[in-house]
């Protein structure tokens, strides 16, 4: 019998916990609690899946808090509070407790996020689970994408994928090339200020740390509509790499995982605006494809559509 993986078990609890449970998968929840509005995420930090060689513990600290702000960046949603459960091995020294401290005060002070609160238990390896709050009404959803409308990112992609496999597999490239790919593998950057002023802009929006194909599927699946991709969102040394390495260059940019882009859909009318936008914040921006009637991903090679399929990272299948 086949073991279900990270998306079939979400199912199965939905199913169990009932009718109210049935909710559109998005980055954040909205949740009314006595006439106010509050938004909800929570991520958890596996060693043993999550944490590559060469990553220190202050980055591994960092890293946990992270991954939830790239969710609230993307939707447009200052992150005010956060909780921390963490689970530590036996034998963990008292520098290397200040260590993680340290992750953690530097993410609360460069996000300006108050940790308020958590819970420390033992455990065979570092786990840390994180749960974040901010206040919302509303969020931009994933499936809001419409005719026409321009599919940007907030950066370029393969400079992580590129970095995990430096680290792993001990390569030896340029030393500028690598030092720019483990940074963004040890040291990753969500696009906070970005998403918080040009969110209102987006049609539909959603982070990508599970991958670009994972991301750009999601958002034409929920929207019903086909999203053409006629620019890959790179860069020549990221070519470049792939080429010396005779690696596949969609598989580098489309199915990595943990670059915290924004990805999102913006009308024509709007897309100036976060142009200026991404210009005074220092954002790269790419503008990636369209948006169209139809179905599923489609990358433009040559005049030609090849289907962009749904890679990247999915717990206990990947």
């Amino acid at each position: 019998m086949k073991k279900p993986d990270e998306i079939e078990i979400i199912k199965i609890f939905q199913r169990r916990f009932g009718q109210r449970s049935k909710f559109v998968p998005d980055d954040l929840e909205i949740l009314s609690i006595s006439n106010r509005n509050f938004a909800v995420k929570s991520d958890m930090l596996v060693q043993s899946t999550d944490v590559p060689p060469e990553m220190k513990l202050y980055q591994i600290a960092r890293k946990s808090l992270v991954s939830c702000v790239s969710d609230f960046a993307c939707k447009g949603v200052r992150p005010k509070y956060a909780t921390i459960s963490l689970a530590i091995p036996q034998g963990f020294t008292r520098k290397m407790v200040n260590s993680l401290a340290d992750g953690f005060a530097l993410a609360s002070k460069e996000f300006n996020v108050k940790i308020v609160g958590g819970d420390v238990n033992k455990g065979k390896e570092i786990v840390i689970d994180v749960s974040m709050f901010g206040i919302g009404n509303k969020i931009i959803r994933r499936g809001g994408a419409r005719n026409g409308d321009v599919i940007i990112t907030s950066g370029p992609f393969g400079y992580t994928s590129s970095g995990l496999r430096i680290i792993l597999q001990k390569l030896k490239v340029d030393s500028k090339f690598a030092k720019r790919c483990k940074k963004n593998v040890l040291l990753p950057m969500p696009r906070l200020e970005f998403g918080l002023k040009a969110a209102g802009y987006f049609s539909s929006s959603m982070d990508s740390s599970d991958g670009l194909s994972i991301t750009l599927n999601d958002m034409s699946n929920q929207s019903k509509k086909k999203f053409v991709i006629t620019t890959v969102p790179t860069q020549k040394d990221v070519e470049a790499f792939a080429k010396k390495m005779r690696i596949s260059l969609t598989d580098l940019v489309f199915c990595g995982g943990e670059e915290y882009e924004i990805v999102a859909t913006i009308s024509k009318k709007n897309l100036r605006v976060v142009r200026n936008l991404a210009a005074r914040l220092d954002v790269p921006l790419f503008e990636i494809g369209y948006v169209t009637n139809g179905r599923n991903v489609v990358l433009m090679d040559k005049k030609r559509e090849k289907n962009v399929k749904r890679c990247g990272w999915v717990h206990l299948r990947s």
